[in-house]
């Protein structure tokens, strides 16, 4: 007999398809199954915000001692109390040990930030979409419309794991052309965000358009964001394709993070780290499982004269900018990737 993993057909599949990735890798993909069996003391349906705040999985051993388990991908501190008492391990990327309720430490498994990718074709993508909703006895916990969008989300990522960690730009730059910076994201209308995160941003834009590279990118917002007129000039009413951000990441030869809606682990940062990018940052907020080491695998920059400074310092210097980018590669592999972060989790 082997392990089996059971993973509740309400989780949110685009949120939750980085940790069933490393499932797979971790058990084989054969021995990873959906059923409703277990999760029926998760009440999600009583519980706001359930379907994007956690997913939830668990791990029959050959010998059938089951454990239960929890991955919170919210970006909030927050823990959700229902499914911290159902199971055995509640693991969390958002988890600040000042902030986070020390009623919830005992349980809880700090984990690096994944992102979306795509896991399944489309055939895979129908199957799985049409069985898990039948394994939800046709209702889950959100609208429908919302249910097959989430399903179709994560098929449209169109570019699999593997796509993020090829990255050219470790490569000595030819001295008569420019660097390339390239920065793409949203326009928050959150408070923090209005008030730190869009600004640092827009600065970083300010200082790449003035330095010595070829620069691309800006904000994507609509007409009635609250802060529109300030940052019209770097807004594109246009999304970028996932190939095409995932295309010009790779080859932009810094990147710039700033924690953003509730101070979080956005999807960049585990993008980024993947990538193996030379990685610009303010103070990360919450905790990791082992820090981001200033100077060995990030760039930590605490206001704006930093922030100038270690854009021309990247752009001139090759030798720091491989070193940071060999070394959040290497933290990736180590900490952050799908499996090493399930294997994380279960030998907790």
């Amino acid at each position: 007999m082997k392990t089996k993993v059971l993973i509740d057909p309400n989780n949110r599949i685009l949120y939750s398809s980085f940790y069933i990735k490393g499932l797979y890798r971790v058990f084989g993909k054969k021995n990873v199954s959906f059923s409703a069996k277990y999760f029926k003391g998760l009440n999600r349906k009583k519980e706001s915000h359930s379907y994007d705040h956690y997913m939830a999985f668990v791990v029959i051993s050959p010998d059938n001692r089951l454990n239960k388990f929890i991955i919170d991908f919210r970006d909030k501190t927050t823990v959700k109390e229902n499914a911290y008492e159902w199971c055995d391990k509640y693991a969390k990327i958002n988890f600040n040990i000042n902030l986070t309720d020390k009623r919830f430490h005992n349980k809880m498994i700090s984990i690096p930030p994944g992102f979306g990718i795509k896991i399944w074709n489309f055939w895979e993508t129908a199957y799985y979409c049409c069985s898990n909703f039948i394994k939800c006895k046709f209702s889950p916990i959100v609208k429908f419309k919302l249910y097959i969008h989430d399903y179709y989300a994560q098929w449209k990522r169109r570019s699999m794991l593997e796509n993020y960690m090829i990255s050219p730009t470790t490569q000595k730059t030819n001295p008569s052309v420019k660097p390339y910076v390239f920065i793409i994201g949203t326009l928050w209308s959150h408070k923090n965000c209005i008030k730190e995160t869009n600004l640092i941003r827009k600065s970083f834009i300010e200082i790449c358009k003035t330095a010595n590279c070829n620069f691309e990118g800006g904000f994507v917002a609509s007409v009635d964001h609250p802060q529109y007129s300030i940052f019209k000039k770097y807004i594109f009413s246009k999304r970028y394709s996932i190939d095409s951000y995932i295309k010009k990441t790779k080859l932009s030869s810094i990147v710039f993070n700033t924690p953003a809606v509730f101070n979080c682990h956005g999807w960049k940062l585990g993008e980024y780290l993947a990538m193996g990018k030379a990685i610009i940052s303010t103070p990360i907020s919450n905790q990791l499982p082992e820090k981001l080491e200033h100077g060995k695998n990030i760039h930590i920059i605490k206001n704006l004269k930093e922030l100038e400074y270690a854009v021309n310092l990247l752009l001139k210097n090759h030798n720091y900018r491989k070193m940071l980018a060999n070394g959040a590669k290497d933290y990736y592999l180590k900490y952050a990737s799908p499996e090493k972060v399930i294997k994380h989790i279960l030998q907790k």
